[in-house]
């Protein structure tokens, strides 16, 4: 399964609903089965095929505790079927009939009454082949259901997502709400009673933009995305960047102690005029690479960096992406004491859920700065920014 071993990739999902199942029994698995995706037996598949998967390997229609239950998770998958013929043989067949009708008439060519005859038959052949499955094209998408706590793990996104919202919905009556960074800051916010707050806030300016003092940040990238306050995240993230970089990279947070960042091998970058274009920067510490202070002093922003990680005596490694707070290839602390794969995945579970519990309280920290005494930290951020460029041009 997607989450049972290696480096995982995923999004989180906030699940809600009137009835929000909290735990693991016979009735949640049925709900799972009833929605498993099958292959159609008799007729044409449709294009687009999608349904729940017992998320072993692609074929896996089965669904138990043995097999899905873990610990108080539920861990399965949504497998996405694709019927498609390509459209160069649609074309060959079309061509090879219409050549075959042509040589039988006298005239060499195919009469408009044929060519219609031509295209029953080309679509016949077309059925024929998406029958057979010869171009049947599945892929599994992992699902981690942490019950308890109303969570989805899981690498959907874009269309994905769509289909995954569409499936628990029908699947379950809930509704599941993408995380991202404006909307885990409102969750964080209403619980302060601070939701007034929330909503004042606006874009920040580190630096002068392109067209003086008085352009403000646009965030073009936020503002073709569902969540206006999605830009807290690139501005979490610089913030984590400066801590990393300017100060100690040992950060205080109220829920889980200190956390120590640091940026390690990835840094992507864009202008938050909508002017200067994209820095992508590979390397061991990008932070501190002179290309990165110069896109800074130039008005970009991180959207994703590589982060290493320690919080409660483990060290993980992972990409994050400031906006939906997504952790690409995250690699887990090794799980030294396991007697069983089951063992293993429930102390994976566990790891898991530390390490999102510490970038909740990474970003619970930001946003209680960001409530109260942000104007200094905003003043100390734009004097590190100057001083590293000055440091490039000396």
């Amino acid at each position: 399964m997607g989450f049972a071993s290696g480096s995982v990739s995923f999004r989180r999902y906030f699940v809600s609903g009137r009835q929000v199942p909290t735990l693991a029994d016979q009735a949640l698995l049925d709900k799972v089965s009833e929605h498993v995706l099958k292959q159609t037996e008799l007729g044409v598949p449709e294009e687009l095929e999608y349904g729940f998967s017992g998320g072993r390997h692609v074929l896996d229609n089965h669904i138990s505790f043995e097999h899905n239950v873990f610990a108080d998770c539920i861990c399965f998958a949504m497998r996405i079927d694709t019927n498609r013929v390509p459209g160069e043989l649609k074309k060959a067949y079309q061509i090879m009939e219409e050549e075959t009708v042509a040589a039988g008439n006298p005239s060499g060519f195919i009469s408009k009454n044929q060519k219609k005859d031509v295209k029953e038959t080309v679509r016949s052949k077309i059925d024929e082949d998406l029958r057979s499955g010869k171009y049947r094209r599945s892929k599994l998408v992992p699902i981690l259901w942490d019950l308890p706590n109303r969570m989805i793990y899981t690498p959907a996104s874009g269309a994905t997502s769509e289909k995954l919202l569409e499936l628990f919905d029908r699947a379950f009556g809930v509704e599941l709400e993408p995380l991202s960074a404006g909307s885990q800051a409102l969750r964080i916010m209403e619980a302060a009673g601070k939701r007034r707050d929330y909503e004042d806030w606006r874009p920040t300016r580190f630096v002068v933009g392109p067209g003086g003092e008085s352009q403000q940040p646009e965030y073009p990238w936020i503002a073709k995305g569902p969540q206006p306050k999605d830009f807290l995240g690139n501005e979490f993230m610089l913030w984590l960047w400066h801590e990393a970089d300017g100060r100690t990279g040992i950060i205080p947070t109220e829920q889980v102690d200190d956390v120590t960042v640091f940026l390690d091998k990835s840094l992507e970058l864009d202008c938050a005029y909508g002017e200067s274009g994209k820095d992508t920067l590979r390397g061991s510490g990008p932070g501190r690479m002179p290309e990165a202070r110069d896109a800074l002093k130039s008005g970009k922003l991180p959207r994703k960096a590589g982060i290493m990680l320690e919080a409660q005596r483990q060290n993980y490694a992972f990409t994050f992406a400031c906006e939906p707070l997504a952790l690409g290839s995250a690699v887990l602390p090794e799980v030294e004491e396991a007697d069983t794969p089951r063992t293993l995945f429930e102390e994976r579970i566990a790891l898991l859920r530390d390490l999102c519990a510490a970038i909740d309280a990474l970003f619970a920290s930001f946003l209680k700065l960001r409530g109260g005494g942000w104007e200094s930290q905003v003043t100390t951020i734009r004097k590190w920014i100057n001083q590293t460029a000055k440091t490039i041009a000396a």
